[in-house]
């Protein structure tokens, strides 16, 4: 095909067109960019801060890891022990038909005797538990 050179003319002027306004458009948006990037710099700047200072705890227990991953591994194998437990204990209970007691539990408390050897304010002996020998006992007798 032989095309003419009006056509061929139309076609480097367009091209010439599309080039020209291609480069406006690109240098525009770059010098558009390059403004928020300069206004917008120092909102990164202060937003990378803050997180950085809000990841810091993050940060500090990330040095306790295997510590963290080993009690809580602790805590959910207590946690499944404990309730396989009370589930096997609660299943045979029922089973055998087990009634809590009415019996009043054992108390833990410390009750004070009233017959108390041991002055526990002074911390010594009372005088009615010291034993004085008689001085006719047996071993003083000489009894063979």
């Amino acid at each position: 095909m032989d095309e003419s050179p009006a056509v061929t003319d139309f076609l480097s002027i367009l091209s010439v067109l599309f080039g020209v306004l291609t480069a406006l458009f690109s240098y525009t948006w770059f010098f558009l960019y390059s403004l928020l990037y300069l206004l917008a710099s120092p909102l990164v700047y202060l937003g990378h801060v803050l997180l950085s200072i809000i990841l810091f705890p993050l940060r500090v227990l990330l040095k306790f890891e295997a510590f963290l991953t080993f009690v809580t591994g602790a805590i959910v194998t207590g946690a499944a022990v404990g309730l396989g437990l009370y589930l096997a204990g609660d299943s045979l209970s029922q089973l055998l038909r087990l009634q809590p007691s009415n019996e009043k539990p054992y108390s833990t408390e410390l009750t004070e005797s009233k017959d108390s050897s041991f002055d526990w304010e002074s911390k010594m002996f009372m005088s009615s538990t010291i034993l004085e020998e008689e001085e006719n006992s047996y071993d003083s007798q000489g009894s063979r």
